[in-house]
């Protein structure tokens, strides 16, 4: 009979400390959410906003809102050769994506959608 107490106390002391383990809310935020966090919608084949501004040396979270039905996306480049990218976001259609920036220097950059090269606009860092 001690030894199926023992047992039994085990079990539940097992089954205690896996309850107490398990997380059962959202995961921890990597950190902040920045609600000034630029957001470039795609609709009708244009950009909107085609400017704006961020601060410079600040890594940065972009997201692009396509409400096209045809595929965009955005490409931040050092200037309008667009030789040299920064950043390259994933192409969607009809969706949100969301894309790293790396931390700009001061001065202004140029985006494009890589699909519609008509589509452009200047960011500026300052």
């Amino acid at each position: 009979m001690k030894r199926f107490i023992l047992s039994l106390g085990f079990v539940v002391l097992a089954a205690v400390s896996v309850a107490c383990s398990s997380s059962s809310g959202p995961p921890a935020s990597a950190g902040p959410v920045d609600p000034n966090a630029p957001v470039v919608v795609a609709q009708n084949n244009a950009f909107a906003p085609t400017t704006f501004d961020v601060t410079a040396d600040k890594a940065l979270t972009l997201t692009l809102d396509n409400k096209d039905g045809v595929p965009h996306n955005v490409a931040i480049f050092t200037d309008s050769s667009a030789s040299t990218s920064i950043s390259v976001g994933e192409i969607v259609t009809n969706a949100k994506a969301t894309q790293q920036v790396p931390a700009l220097k001061p001065g202004s950059y140029f985006f494009r959608c890589d699909v519609h090269h008509d589509m452009t606009g200047t960011i500026t860092a300052s």
